[in-house]
């Protein structure tokens, strides 16, 4: 069979935003026809962003190289994608996007990610369930920060503890208001928690400064496993696929993702 393929665009986004880029894998086509693009996402819904630009070049270039069938592998949950592809990044950011697009195609999206349950019941048995819980939620309020158009923090913080609240039975207590500052304090005492620096430190699976940031760590590790086992089944079915998720989760698993559609073709 013919080779694939290996492409690794860098797009320097600094005329608009220095901190701010997209790599892109492209891998194929091979000798089916079959290609793998992995856009590495920024995380925003500010649909002015540059990189919904660029996410549209690299969407087409996409449909346009490959005749078979597609898949479309999503970060996160789309609960009810919106009918504006604008109104649609307000909510869901790049999920949104690409989501739309996809719709707009007829293309199939997957929600590659282990289960909600699973990725709790992983990580309590690992470490303690309340640091978990705290780890979870902090994952969660640091999102606020990248919304446009911003809630309250307190409503922000209800709202996540009432989510987390969904998965009482697997850590064995409730996530409400009280626990959570208690708990916030026992590990970061004095700490503000509206401080983006500090959510976006301890969030950070790249560092190993907290119990945190090695839970986030292992989450992330956990998830990009999972991530992996579903290409290779995607990808040997025939399928082409084109993948959206953080630009961090890119960086590590690119490496492996061209070892896996190398071999299987």
């Amino acid at each position: 069979m013919r080779a694939i393929r290996f492409f690794y665009d860098n797009i320097n986004m600094s005329v608009f935003e220095k901190s701010q880029y997209n790599p892109v894998l492209r891998l194929g086509p091979n000798s089916v026809g079959q290609v793998l693009y992995f856009f590495g996402a920024v995380h925003t819904n500010k649909y002015t962003d540059i990189q919904f630009k660029n996410l549209r070049k690299f969407w087409d270039k996409f449909l346009s190289v490959t005749k078979n069938e597609k898949t479309v592998f999503i970060e996160g949950v789309l609960h009810e994608l919106p009918p504006d592809y604008k109104e649609a990044i307000k909510v869901y950011g790049e999920t949104g996007a690409i989501g739309w697009l996809a719709r707009e195609a007829g293309i199939e999206i997957v929600h590659a990610e282990p289960s909600e349950d699973l990725q709790r019941e992983s990580l309590c048995g690992l470490f303690d369930s309340k640091v978990v819980a705290y780890s979870i939620i902090i994952q969660n309020l640091g999102v606020w920060f990248r919304h446009e158009s911003q809630t309250d923090f307190e409503e922000a913080l209800n709202r996540v503890l009432k989510r987390e609240a969904k998965f009482s039975d697997i850590y064995g207590f409730t996530t409400d208001k009280s626990w959570f500052s208690s708990q916030h304090e026992k590990l970061f005492p004095h700490q503000t928690l509206e401080d983006k620096q500090f959510l976006d430190s301890i969030s950070d699976p790249r560092n190993n400064n907290t119990v945190v940031n090695e839970i986030v760590a292992c989450r992330s590790k956990f998830r990009d496993k999972h991530i992996l086992s579903l290409i290779k089944k995607v990808f040997q079915s025939g399928k082409s696929i084109f993948i959206v998720y953080g630009k961090g989760h890119l960086a590590t698993l690119e490496s492996s993702i061209q070892k896996l559609v190398t071999d299987i073709s």
